[in-house]
């Protein structure tokens, strides 16, 4: 007798709510979706106990037509799709049609809907996957769904459940992000009879950034609005202020619904590069918009993984989204805005290795076409490191080390992308440095890196280099010194790519050539500086992620010496 038997309806449906179904927050998450996919503009959620004994969603959505009541909780029963091909056309948060069904079978579900054409609502009760009651109710329009006792006939898995304040965590976050990606709903979640969370559904996401995250964050976020290729990529990326120690306010959805995706996340720490600090994420919010067939959602049953059909399409956009935003930015007072899409394609086109025609290449590339204007007041120099002046009842203190260093990263790095070689201060006599067995390996194995970005160099024996000269940079430096400090911090810090090592080398140049705190800086040298930032498209940090400039209103000012 063969050992092959078909599983009844129960088991299947209760094998599947163990793909779709794996914790209370899952079934909110899937309910939800209906909601927002039936249109509704006000959803409630309620929960008792971490939802495992009580959960309860109610919307303001075109409900459930009488006759689909009971083929609601079927498997694979959707309204929406009919075939395989649906799935390039498919928009909705929910497709299989297995979450009801799933759900069903392992709880004691209540239905209750009414659509805006019938006199009254239904309402359908099913436990363990069976109908044990069905009636006429009076109902507004719109869907209430209630689970109640989740996982009550499979205990195996309802031990592995966390504490209820954990299991609502889950849920709240995930209330949050659906709040977040649906700006025009409004979310009313209520945990044990409190109310925890509201949003306003103004459409607005500033709106709910202040709601969720506080004044300061909301202060420093900067819209995001990018559109090419079919590709829409919208949302709020943080400044230089609020950068992370996590990617916990690193948030991606495709089309409204919440995912993961590598590809996005490299792109972003791509783009965030030399603006947020070593070791920091950046913060933001993206919602990206494209066509169904760009992707493929139904690679996993919580639709949280995604397949991009041109990856590469994917990483470009995300990358021009961010830059676009954060090189936005307003400075030092001036905000006007003018095309930077050259600067950022010449940024990403370094990034992906893709080689440059010296010959046709603007060498100009790294400054706007025209400087910011401002007008200032000098005030003076603190602590022989801060440049204060002042515009429009504004103080504004300028880091020189940091806002020297930017300009002098910006100059090395076109010299290394161009090659020029002899953009170099020639030395009346070289130095002839020796160096450990460390130092001279990382030199043969970089020469023309170093030689690239400005440094006349040569090998000089087995254990020695010698200098015939240095980058032809503003400020007079020790050769010998800042070579040995260069290789000191290269060495110490050593990274494993190529485009690593190349960035932190030119980074490294920069920060020892550029001007310390504590040096003096006649009001000419402070002029220059402060011109030379104005000239730049992107002079709000140094390469390592130190803002340039800091903003102190007249207002903050006053408030800290009112009593």
């Amino acid at each position: 007798m063969g050992k092959i038997v078909l599983l009844d309806d129960l088991t299947i449906n209760q094998i599947a709510a163990g793909e779709v179904i794996e914790r209370p927050a899952n079934v909110v998450k899937e309910l939800t979706e209906n909601s927002i996919d039936a249109g509704a503009k006000n959803i409630t959620i309620e929960i008792r106990n971490g939802g495992k004994t009580f959960i309860k969603i109610t919307d303001d959505g075109k409900g459930i037509a009488p006759d689909d009541m009971e083929i609601a909780i079927e498997r694979h029963a959707t309204s929406k799709i009919r075939s395989i091909e649906d799935l390039d056309d498919c928009y909705t948060m929910g497709f299989r049609g297995e979450a009801l069904a799933s759900i069903a079978s392992i709880s004691k579900l209540t239905i209750i809907s009414k659509t805006k054409d019938d006199l009254f609502g239904n309402k359908l009760i099913v436990k363990a996957g069976d109908i044990i009651d069905e009636e006429q109710i009076g109902a507004p329009t719109g869907t209430t769904m209630i689970v109640e006792d989740l996982f009550f006939n499979t205990p195996v898995r309802y031990k592995f459940l966390k504490q209820d304040l954990t299991e609502f965590k889950y849920i709240k976050d995930l209330v949050q992000k659906m709040a977040i990606a649906n700006l025009d709903v409004s979310f009313k979640l209520i945990n044990n009879n409190s109310i925890v969370f509201t949003s306003s559904g103004s459409g607005k996401i500033e709106d709910i950034v202040y709601n969720l995250y506080g004044k300061e964050i909301k202060e420093n976020i900067v819209s995001v609005n990018y559109n090419e290729d079919g590709i829409e990529i919208t949302g709020v990326v943080g400044n230089t202020l609020i950068a992370r120690d996590n990617r916990k306010d690193q948030i991606i959805f495709l089309n409204n619904r919440n995912i993961k995706n590598p590809i996005i996340t490299n792109s972003a720490d791509q783009a965030f590069k030399g603006s947020t600090g070593i070791g920091k994420y950046g913060f933001f919010i993206l919602n990206l918009n494209m066509p169904a067939d760009y992707y493929d959602i139904n690679v996993h049953p919580t639709k949280m993984e995604v397949r991009f059909k041109d990856e590469d399409k994917i990483y470009k956009s995300v990358y021009h989204a961010i830059k676009n935003a954060m090189l936005n930015k307003e400075f030092l007072g001036n905000n006007e805005i003018v095309e930077k899409e050259e600067y950022i394609d010449d940024e990403y086109n370094f990034l992906t290795n893709k080689t440059f025609d010296n010959g046709s290449r603007n060498f100009d590339i790294i400054k706007r076409e025209t400087a910011r204007k401002i007008e200032y007041k000098y005030i003076g120099i603190i602590f022989k490191t801060y440049i204060i002046i002042e515009i429009n009842n504004e103080l504004y203190m300028i880091d020189q080390h940091a806002g020297h260093e930017r300009i002098l990263y910006e100059q090395i790095k076109e010299n290394y992308k161009t090659h020029l070689q002899n953009n170099s201060q020639m030395m009346l006599i070289p130095d002839i440095i020796n160096l450990t067995h460390k130092e001279i390996k990382f030199v043969q194995e970089n020469l023309e890196l170093i030689r690239n970005t400005g440094f006349d160099i040569e090998l000089f024996g087995s254990d020695s280099v010698k200098i015939n000269g240095i980058p032809n940079l503003e400020y007079k430096v020790n050769s010998k010194n800042i070579f040995l400090d260069i290789l000191d911090e290269m060495i110490t810090n050593e990274r494993s790519s190529n485009k690593d090592v190349e960035e932190r080398f030119i980074a490294t140049v920069a920060c020892k050539a550029a001007v310390k705190a504590h040096m003096d800086l006649s009001r000419e040298e402070v002029d220059n500086l402060i011109q030379g930032l104005l000239q730049l498209q992107n002079p709000y940090t140094c390469p390592h992620g130190r803002p340039t400039t800091i903003k102190i209103t007249k207002e903050e000012i006053e408030k800290k010496l009112t009593y």
